[in-house]
């Protein structure tokens, strides 16, 4: 693991360590307040009409995993066709009480991979003070083996925005000292990888 990134997660997890000493409630959205490890958070119906594809008609829900302790580790993703049936654990990046859970699980279809089929991406909750740092999974669609493959690169990249423009996924956030990352991945032999980064520190700004 390179300096930067051991960096970003250490500075990451002492926000979150601040922001439990506080308080922080579920949202008056959240639909998990009630879940156990096997309760279904979530299930969306695809919408995808293609005649040369087995995306279509496909079901994603999902449901918690909790730890030896009762803290909630992991959220399961499962995809359904028929009988059919693909199941994906999602690790959170470190275990959640329930009042944590906020958007985990919330599911969207997004091509990602920029190839015109949709993709799924769900939200694994956020790790950071406010709005700060949102991680998400991420399925691509394989038309020739019909099937969904995880993208284990996807969940490192804080606050994840498609540009299909550019045919790129853009990160940005803020640390604790006021520095704001932004970090730019594109997709190369079908991985993701960081093709340009910068950083701008609000303190260096006010100096000049």
């Amino acid at each position: 693991m390179n300096t930067h990134k051991m960096q970003k997660i250490l500075l990451i997890a002492l926000t979150v360590l601040i922001t439990s000493c506080t308080g922080k409630t579920a949202t008056d959205n959240d639909s998990s307040k009630d879940v156990t490890n096997s309760d279904t958070l979530q299930e969306v119906s695809a919408q995808v009409n293609s005649e040369d594809s087995g995306r279509e008609g496909y079901t994603f829900k999902t449901s918690f995993r909790k730890d030896e302790n009762g803290q909630y580790d992991a959220l399961i993703l499962t995809c359904q066709k028929g009988e059919k049936t693909q199941e994906f654990v999602c690790e959170f990046n470190w275990a959640k009480g329930q009042d944590w859970l906020g958007e985990s699980g919330t599911i969207e279809e997004e091509d990602i991979n920029f190839d015109g089929t949709p993709d799924v991406v769900v939200c694994l909750g956020n790790f950071g003070v406010g709005d700060s740092y949102f991680f998400y999974d991420a399925l691509v669609w394989n038309n020739n083996a019909e099937c969904f493959e995880k993208v284990e690169e996807y969940s490192s990249i804080a606050n994840p925005v498609i540009d299909t423009e550019k045919k790129i996924i853009v990160s940005q956030y803020t640390n604790m000292e006021n520095t704001t990352y932004r970090e730019e991945y594109a997709w190369k032999d079908g991985k993701l990888a960081m093709i340009d980064s910068s950083s701008e520190s609000s303190n260096d700004a006010e100096e000049e």
